[in-house]
């Protein structure tokens, strides 16, 4: 048995003895386990990690209230911001630049809004098992670790960011392309030597 499984082992059977606690501490020990498995194998500093996930949360937070009838989604890689998705107006559009312009930590940012109509469901549908399909083939990829990569497919164009040698730039945009529906591919790298 692993030093990590008896820690936890150990951790469990003390919070047991608590009452009330153990549900809470139990999912609060799954997910601490979850993103230290997760950032382990990231390229990023642990502390890039968190930041990514609270400016991308942060932003999407103000949009979301501000414009409930947009479909906008944030991505946020090494401090690189990405907005897909629909906007229904030009102001709309200006608020989620304007926002990620203001947060702190954004290097660099990526709009690619559309002023119209959000998609319908189905096609949202589609969308994320289009990156269901691209995050499988990543995984058969020689020298490409899936967590270099973060895929976004909106409106069956896929977007791709992440922290790549430009030789696997080209082998995950192609992968990227040779799945069905995927209509146009956008790579957004950071290259490495």
């Amino acid at each position: 048995m692993s030093k990590l499984n008896k820690c936890l082992m150990l951790s469990l059977l003390s919070i047991s003895m608590l009452n009330g606690c153990a549900i809470i501490a139990i999912s609060t020990v799954a997910v601490v386990a979850g993103v230290t498995a997760v950032v382990t194998t990231d390229p990023r500093r642990s502390g890039t990690v968190v930041d990514d996930n609270t400016i991308a949360t942060k932003i999407q937070s103000h949009i979301s209230a501000d414009f409930p009838d947009s479909n906008i989604y944030v991505t946020c890689y090494n401090g690189v911001v990405l907005l897909s998705g629909q906007a229904s107006t030009k102001k709309a559009k200006d608020s989620a630049t304007f926002d990620a312009k203001t947060q702190p930590g954004v290097k660099r940012i990526y709009n690619y809004l559309d002023v119209r109509l959000p998609q319908s469901f189905s096609s949202r549908t589609d969308d994320s098992f289009t990156t269901t399909q691209i995050k499988t083939k990543l995984l058969s990829l020689k020298d490409v670790s899936s967590n270099n990569v973060k895929v976004v497919t909106t409106d069956s164009v896929v977007y791709l960011l992440g922290i790549v040698t430009k030789a696997n730039a080209n082998a995950i945009a192609s992968a990227a392309a040779s799945v069905n529906g995927v209509t146009k591919v956008v790579t957004l790298f950071e290259y490495t030597s």
